[in-house]
């Protein structure tokens, strides 16, 4: 209950006057490794919420311990997955290569094939960091997931009929505008789900996410959009994240109380 007064309700904006209460705030809230969703300040660039990030801390998700996080978990599924997963029980079709970008070990390979059966000669190509392509290719053996595959650069990625990116596209400091660039073809189809979406200026914060800590973006929606219709996208189907939000402590006007999905299509 303090955590959503200090981020929803004029108390936090209040507080933040006081001296010292918002830096104090986050020197222990940026210590903290008993927590995923936690956040701190508001910040104009990725470079500036970097800067305050303890040097004790991982910086990113590339590090041993964060591949760790979810791999006795494959079997969970989120509320979350339900909307691209139905887009993907009808894009699917013998032969579709899908692009999963920062699809960490799999997750969403795995709750979608647990589901149903993915078609013939189909691939699923994870995008990720490098330990977590290492832990993610581990875990495939094991899982016996022969569909599943895992590189560490965007642009090395195939030719691909989807690309999915669920929950990343906000720790990545060039997503957008920046990572279809990357790509020598545009993909067909697009599924973006869990992207922070406000109606107000752009902002970086600071994520806590147990293993580390990430700058972590929250986009302005009209910018957002743009990027993806000046390519030639349109958007074929949006849907709203309940279930996640960004509290920041002390900026009220800039939390969000829920995140947006988008499936877009090259027109």
């Amino acid at each position: 209950m303090a955590k959503i007064a200090l981020a929803r309700t004029p108390i936090g904006s209040t507080l933040r006057r006081v001296p010292l209460v918002e830096k104090t705030y986050a020197w222990h809230m940026l210590r903290r490794t008993d927590h995923g969703a936690l956040f701190a300040g508001v910040y104009d660039s990725y470079a500036a919420a970097q800067q305050d990030i303890p040097a004790h801390r991982h910086s990113d998700w590339n590090n041993e311990e964060s591949s760790k996080i979810w791999v006795n978990h494959v079997d969970v599924m989120q509320p979350t997955a339900y909307a691209p997963f139905f887009w993907l029980s009808r894009l699917l079709h013998e032969g579709t290569t899908l692009v999963d970008y920062g699809g960490s070990i799999g997750l969403s390979y795995y709750g979608y094939t647990r589901r149903r059966a993915l078609p013939v000669n189909t691939r699923w190509v994870v995008v990720e960091v490098p330990h977590l392509v290492k832990t993610g290719r581990e875990v495939a053996q094991r899982q016996n997931a022969t569909q599943l595959e895992f590189i560490s650069d965007l642009a090395a990625a195939p030719q691909s009929d989807i690309l999915l990116a669920a929950g990343a596209l906000q720790f990545i400091e060039d997503a957008v505008p920046g990572f279809l660039d990357k790509l020598a073809t545009l993909p067909r189809h697009l599924l973006l789900n869990k992207v922070p979406i406000t109606e107000r200026e752009s902002y970086w914060t600071l994520h806590n996410f147990y293993t580390g800590i990430s700058p972590y973006r929250v986009y302005n929606k009209s910018a957002f959009m743009s990027y993806f219709e000046d390519l030639g996208y349109r958007l074929h189907d949006s849907w709203k994240v309940p279930d996640m939000s960004c509290d920041v402590p002390f900026h009220p006007s800039r939390s969000i109380t829920e995140f947006s999905g988008f499936y877009f299509e090259k027109i």
